[in-house]
C-alpha cells in the first residue's frame, strides 16, 4: 500500500496498485461504469485504511467483521453498507483468483441486507403538470421539454439521456439506441410526443435533418454535451416553475415510466428490456407499488373489507 506498511507476508495489506489492477479488471471484464469504479475505489481505500489503522490482517474474517462494525457505527444507510461490503467481497475474490490470498476472509459472513423501499413515482396529474404546463419559446425550453418527455416516454437513466448522440435516434422508427450500464446497448421505443418535441428542438437549433454522427443531442449553452448535473439542475428549475416538489430527480421519471406501464397492463419482461435491467427481480419492485395501490382501492371500496374507511 504505502512504503513501510507494517504488514508483511501472506496477510499483508495489498498495495494501491493491486486495488487499481482490480478496478481495471472490473472495467475491462465486467464493463463497470465510471461511477461504479469510483465508488469501489473509495470503498476499498476506506477498508484498507481501517485495516491499517487497527493493525488487522487481511486474510481473517474478524478483519471484515471489524470493518462492518465500523460502517455500522458510522450510522450509514443499509444500502450504502451493502455496497461497501459488496466491494470488499469482490476484491477478496479477485485476490484469491490472483493467488494473493489463500483464504477468502469474506467466506461465511452474511452480507448486510439492503433495505428496499418502493420506488417513488409521479401521478398522472403531476406528469401532466410537468410536461404540458406553459414553457418559454427559447431553444433551451424546447430542449428541456424534449428531455422530460424522453425520460418519461422511454425510462432512460439520466446518464443515458445525457450520453445520447444525434446518430442514436431513428426518427422514422421512433427508436433510440441507448448505451447503458456495462457498455451494453439496447433499443428503446420513443413515444410520439417525445419524438415531436425532439424534432422541434433539433429544428430550432439548426440540426434538422439530424446527422448520423456522434454529436450530442442535448447541448449546453456552450454547444457541448449537457452533463448529468446540468439535466438535474434544469429539472429542478422546471419543477419549481410548475409548483411541484423540487426534490424529484430524473430517476423518479424512470420509476414513473415503469409504474405507469405496469398499471396499464404492460408485460414485466418488456419493461425489464426497456429499462435495461439484467434481472427480472429489479423491475419486480414496481409490482409492489401497483399491488399497494390495488389494496388501497380495495380497502376503500369493498363492503367486506375490514379496513374500509381507514385509507382515505
Amino acid at each position: 500500500m504505502r512504503a513501510g506498511s507494517r504488514n508483511q507476508g501472506a496477510d499483508a495489506i495489498p498495495p494501491d496498485d493491486v486495488v487499481e489492477a482490480f478496478l481495471s479488471n472490473m472495467d475491462k471484464v465486467r464493463g463497470a461504469s465510471q461511477n461504479t469504479l469510483a465508488a469501489y475505489r473509495r470503498d476499498l481505500l476506506e477498508f484498507i485504511y481501517h485495516l491499517d489503522a487497527k493493525g488487522l490482517p487481511l486474510d481473517h474474517s474478524d478483519s471484515v467483521k471489524s470493518f462492518m462494525g465500523h460502517l455500522f457505527r458510522r450510522g450509514l444507510a443499509r444500502t450504502t453498507m451493502a455496497r461497501k461490503v459488496s466491494a470488499v467481497r469482490s476484491f477478496c475474490r479477485y485476490l484469491v483468483r490472483q493467488g494473493l490470498l489463500t483464504v477468502n476472509p469474506c467466506d461465511g459472513i452474511p452480507a448486510p441486507r439492503a433495505q428496499r423501499s418502493n420506488p417513488r413515482f409521479l401521478s398522472l396529474e403531476e406528469v401532466t403538470a410537468l410536461l404540458d404546463s406553459a414553457a418559454g419559446d427559447r431553444i433551451s425550453d424546447m430542449r428541456d421539454l424534449a428531455m422530460w418527455e424522453m425520460l418519461y416516454s422511454s425510462g432512460l437513466r439520466v446518464s443515458e439521456l445525457s450520453g445520447l448522440s444525434v446518430g442514436d435516434w431513428d426518427p422514422e422508427g421512433r427508436l433510440v439506441r441507448v448505451h447503458g450500464k456495462g457498455n451494453k446497448t439496447r433499443l428503446v421505443p420513443l413515444g410520439e410526443r417525445a419524438s415531436q418535441r425532439l424534432e422541434k428542438y433539433l429544428r430550432a437549433s439548426g440540426r434538422w435533418p439530424p446527422a448520423r454522427d456522434d454529436s450530442p443531442i442535448f447541448l449546453n449553452r456552450d454547444g457541448g454535451r449537457l452533463s448529468v448535473r446540468g439535466v438535474q439542475q434544469r429539472l429542478e428549475k422546471r419543477l419549481q416553475e410548475c409548483g411541484l416538489d423540487t426534490r424529484i430527480s430524473p430517476h423518479v421519471l424512470r420509476h414513473t415510466f415503469a409504474t405507469h406501464l405496469l398499471d396499464s397492463g404492460a408485460d414485466l419482461r418488456a419493461i425489464q428490456e426497456m429499462l435495461g435491467h439484467e434481472s427480472l427481480q429489479t423491475p419486480q419492485r414496481y409490482t409492489h407499488v401497483t399491488l399497494d395501490r390495488l389494496l388501497q382501492i380495495y380497502d376503500r371500496s369493498h363492503p367486506r373489507s375490514e379496513r374500509k374507511g381507514e385509507r382515505r
